[in-house]
């Protein structure tokens, strides 16, 4: 039998398995926003082009319409190595935003109650549930080294192929429609390039940048929050009192003397000062409490950013670290971002730290892809490419997006439109990565009017909730 006939039979026999009907999640009782989800496990081949039969297990979450249903809406979390969980926070937003709409959330391939690169220490049932425990790593390590050929089926390929299977076998009637958060964005424009589901919309939110973009891709991280950060100042400089000094100038006096003033130093938190006010551009309410962080610094009184450090570590509590699936897989991200988005592999981390280190804003992303250890995948021939042809797309991105520079964004969406029909292109003003997070009702008046067909005329919109003040 030739390969193209065994990879037509294998595709049926997967197809069959779809269609196992949804049935109440186990957790139903266990969190108000799903007491209507409904959940389903299906199986799909490990590598879509190997001809082989070995198989992995797909969870996916349904949240039925609440109003009379016109079709289905698929949610692509962020990552890569992020869950479904990182959506279920806002599926009441969601479902008002969507109210005609199924709404389905996956767990890509690695994440979750997906199957896993390391299935024994990344089970729901090890000692750390789905994340790794200390004593874990080194078995996992062992097992990626063990099976090579399976831990790189875990691409970003195989993982669109997936949502293919997926939206094709279990949307049901009506339109169809995708959204995508940060590397969800990549992971759709993937799922398009290989033409094999017809949508009526797409929606991405926080694009990331072209994978050939040598400037924005993960390596460089750290210049794209400093230059975001540098922005922030220099806003809020328009502003300083007269006689005072530049908030970069007494940012930059502070993070030198924490570095070589002991007794200062002792009384910092013992994270990276440029890291911390590089994580504070991510969160709207702390990024406008940074002027005063600085003043405050200069005069060694540590309380304001002690104080934002305590709101940066309750939001990430608050924020849908309550599901047993939020634990990010580190393999699944170090293996895809090794692989495919880091467009310097031979970096070292001495290296990171000495090209950032006159910087006053961070990103840790380069450092810790730097020097990886764990397998990773040849790029096949849809790296750093764009869809032959798009439905109707929406890009909505913040002008402060510390993660993907709004330049680099704006030339993905450039190159998006050379071949197809113009994006639509929204920038939120001052909003940071997570438009529908932070920015929720600029996201909904936007995205009602998309999914209504509306015609956009703004390219710029307003949200008191991401606005500088």
């Amino acid at each position: 039998m030739s390969k193209i006939n065994i990879l037509l039979l294998l595709n049926l026999l997967f197809t069959a398995t779809l269609h196992a009907q949804f049935s109440t999640c186990s957790d139903s009782k266990d969190f108000d926003e799903f007491k209507s989800s409904l959940c389903a496990t299906i199986q799909a081949p490990l590598d879509h082009e190997s001809g082989q039969s070995d198989s992995i297990d797909l969870f996916i979450r349904k949240f039925p319409a609440i109003k009379k249903r016109k079709g289905s809406i698929w949610l692509i979390p962020g990552g890569p190595g992020e869950s479904g969980a990182s959506l279920y926070p806002l599926i009441e937003q969601f479902s008002k935003t969507f109210p005609h709409l199924d709404i389905f959330i996956p767990d890509h391939r690695g994440t979750g109650l997906s199957s896993k690169i390391c299935p024994k220490e990344e089970g729901a049932d090890s000692s750390n549930s789905i994340g790794l425990a200390n004593d874990e790593w080194g078995p996992c390590f062992n097992h990626m080294y063990s099976n090579q050929s399976y831990v790189k089926a875990f691409t970003i390929t195989n993982a669109a192929k997936d949502l293919s299977l997926m939206i094709n076998n279990l949307s049901g009637d009506g339109k169809k429609y995708i959204y995508g958060v940060s590397y969800g964005t990549q992971l759709v424009l993937r799922l398009l390039q290989l033409n094999t589901v017809n949508l009526d919309g797409v929606i991405l939110d926080s694009l990331v940048p072209l994978q050939d973009d040598t400037n924005y891709d993960l390596s460089h991280r750290s210049f794209v929050t400093n230059d975001v950060g540098s922005s922030v100042l220099a806003f809020y400089d328009q502003s300083r009192p007269s006689g005072s000094a530049l908030l970069s100038s007494q940012l930059h006096n502070i993070i030198q003397r924490s570095r070589t003033e002991a007794d200062f130093k002792k009384k910092l938190p013992k994270q990276d000062l440029a890291m911390l006010f590089g994580m504070m551009l991510d969160f709207p309410k702390v990024r406008n409490k940074i002027p005063e962080i600085i003043r405050a610094l200069s005069s060694e009184d540590v309380t304001p950013l002690n104080s934002a450090i305590n709101d940066i570590s309750k939001f990430y509590e608050s924020y849908g670290s309550k599901y047993k699936t939020s634990i990010n897989s580190i393999p699944l991200a170090q293996v895809i971002s090794s692989s495919e988005n880091n467009l310097r592999p031979e970096m070292k981390k001495s290296e990171v730290a000495s090209e950032s280190e006159k910087l006053l804003f961070t990103s840790p992303l380069p450092g810790l892809i730097a020097e990886n250890s764990m397998p990773s995948y040849a790029r096949d021939i849809y790296f750093a490419k764009t869809p032959d042809k798009l439905p109707p797309t929406l890009v909505l991105h913040g002008t402060l997006d510390a993660k993907t520079h709004l330049s680099g964004a704006t030339r993905h969406v450039e190159a998006l439109s050379k071949n197809n029909a113009p994006v639509t292109y929204i920038q939120v003003k001052d909003a940071p990565h997570f438009i529908a997070l932070f920015a929720p009702e600029g996201f909904a008046s936007v995205v009602s009017k998309f999914i209504k067909g509306r015609k956009l005329n703004d390219k710029v919109v307003l949200d008191e909730n991401t606005l500088l003040k």
